[in-house]
């Protein structure tokens, strides 16, 4: 059991490794010019913070389709005033691009998460309104594998209790004071007090 354990932390501590090193990499490449020391922190920090809310509260098809849309065109915006002006206010621009990041978030839980968890498509039996359909069978039970989740969004789950289930030959009525069950030539009969 604690192989298993260790395990698990090695790679998040390798995993952290390699996106701190990713974001050193990439801050020479993208931030090479003239800019405040903690710029690429900042960027970093706010794509983790994306990260985070879509693995957690991302959940309904609506939101799936504006929440990624939306930071991407914030991104898309302040890295193109970020590339335009060669010695600009970057750091002060941060803030515009939290306060929409804000604006964002709370748009998808208020508008389209709550709804949807009210109308109960999203619930304890079904956590996510669309997952990814693999073509190559797996177990049920199995953690997906990692690199899995690079695969796109392409088919909708509905949840367990609202799937239609053929009829095998089992009955079930309920009438007047009591009810009846028969499958397979088995009756059960429970009297109206129970």
């Amino acid at each position: 059991q604690s192989h298993l354990v260790w395990a698990h932390i090695a790679k998040i501590i390798l995993y952290y490794v390699m996106y701190e090193a990713c974001q050193a990499a990439w801050s020479v490449v993208l931030y090479a010019k003239s800019i405040p020391e903690a710029l690429p922190v900042w960027i970093y920090g706010f794509a983790m913070i994306w990260e985070y809310f879509s693995m957690v509260f991302v959940r309904s098809a609506l939101s799936v389709h504006f929440f990624p849309r939306a930071t991407l065109a914030y991104f898309v915006l302040y890295h193109t005033y970020f590339y335009s002006v060669p010695y600009g206010y970057f750091d002060v621009a941060l803030i515009p691009l939290f306060l929409l990041m804000a604006h964002a978030m709370l748009y998808t839980i208020l508008a389209l998460e709550a709804p949807t968890a009210a109308r109960g498509t999203v619930s304890v039996e079904c956590p996510r309104e669309v997952y990814n359909r693999l073509s190559w069978p797996e177990w049920n039970a199995q953690l997906p594998s990692e690199w899995t989740m690079f695969l796109p969004l392409n088919f909708r789950q509905t949840p367990l209790h609202d799937q239609e289930i053929a009829d095998s030959g089992a009955t079930s009525a309920f009438q007047g004071g009591g009810a009846e069950a028969t499958a397979n030539n088995i009756s059960i009969e429970t009297s109206p007090n129970d």
